[in-house]
């Protein structure tokens, strides 16, 4: 089996098939391009996700806290606590797990939000530390946002600038390996990245307006976002490539790796599908949250427009970060 993300077709016809009892209190179910479920408790539902840090070497308590919040804030729902199970190798120094839950620890308090519990074991059935992490939220009644509920005629917005995460584990994890091109307030100035990761502001801002789906840009990066999105809502899209924010630094750290940037790991950019894209945009930087109109919802079709050229996309959704990991980790 390929890294990564298992495929579409194993989704559907073992993961999608096997699901147990079908409660009739959860009101969003596990479905193809939705990352959370949803739970009513009455006058709130409950939106709960899931998410493993598999990509990342350092900062990965950091990361784990964020992306599964993220996943909250796609759905609308305010992030209020967390469950963490972390798996240690026994190698792995104390001093090394101090440090990563002083990370858990910061993120939580940046996002005003509790460990509420979990499970914590060495095992050697792991090389490295993983984090999987539950994530609690809450929304009200009527709020809940999907990923597939995209129209054709939704305007495409993107905020901040995509592969912020991907840009940042590379510096961190393969710092020796791009010091040979760039300088070190050039990688320095990547790792900073990692502060822009969260998307739950402009998450719960843009679910109070009118709003058809929202998706966080995590693996598999814009364009596996844009499929994600696409595919559940059975709908297809046009981005324009000149129109997506991609930084400077990561142009050149994907240039200088022969990496992809709109297929590396995105967290830090929300995709938005929006009819009043000029009110959310609006909005967004009145809050100081960079937004950017990409492209547009359409009956089918998946296509990546580059000047004059049209092509057809999806063909390949494994994360580029995996083919780095590939070629200078065997």
């Amino acid at each position: 089996m390929k890294l990564g993300k298992v495929s579409e077709k194993l989704l559907k016809e073992v993961i999608f098939k096997h699901t147990g009892f079908r409660r009739n209190e959860v009101v969003l179910h596990a479905e193809y391009g939705e990352d959370c479920a949803a739970i009513d408790l009455g006058q709130n539902l409950a939106v709960v996700t899931t998410d493993p840090i598999t990509c990342a070497d350092a900062k990965s308590g950091y990361l784990a806290v964020h992306v599964a919040c993220n996943d909250l804030a796609a759905c609308g729902a305010k992030p209020v606590a967390i469950l963490t199970t972390i798996l240690l190798p026994p190698e792995l120094e104390e001093k090394d797990f101090v440090e990563l839950m002083e990370q858990i620890d910061k993120a939580c308090k940046k996002l005003q939000i509790e460990v509420v519990g979990g499970h914590t074991e060495v095992t050697d059935v792991v090389r490295k530390p993983l984090i999987c992490t539950t994530a609690i939220g809450s929304v009200e009644k009527g709020r809940l946002v999907k990923s597939s509920n995209a129209k054709p005629g939704d305007w495409i917005v993107v905020t901040k600038h995509v592969a912020l995460e991907g840009t940042a584990i590379l510096a961190y994890d393969f710092e020796e390996i791009l010091s040979k091109k760039f300088s070190k307030d050039f990688i320095e100035n990547c790792k900073k990245l990692l502060e822009q990761i969260s998307v739950v502001e402009e998450g719960l801002i843009a679910s109070q307006l009118n709003v058809s789906a929202m998706h966080d840009i995590t693996e598999g990066g814009l364009i596996g976002a844009l499929c994600e999105v696409a595919k559940a809502s059975k709908v297809g899209f046009e981005v324009y490539q000149e129109k997506i924010p991609v930084l400077y630094e990561t142009k050149a750290v994907c240039e200088f790796l022969d990496i992809n940037p709109l297929k590396l790991i995105s967290s830090g950019s929300m995709l938005i599908c929006t009819f009043e894209p000029d009110k959310l945009v609006e909005t967004l930087e009145k809050h100081s949250i960079k937004a950017t109109v990409i492209g547009k919802i359409i009956e089918k079709g998946f296509y990546l427009v580059d000047g004059v050229h049209k092509r057809i996309i999806c063909e390949d959704l494994t994360d580029e970060i995996y083919k780095v990991r590939e070629r200078f980790q065997r």
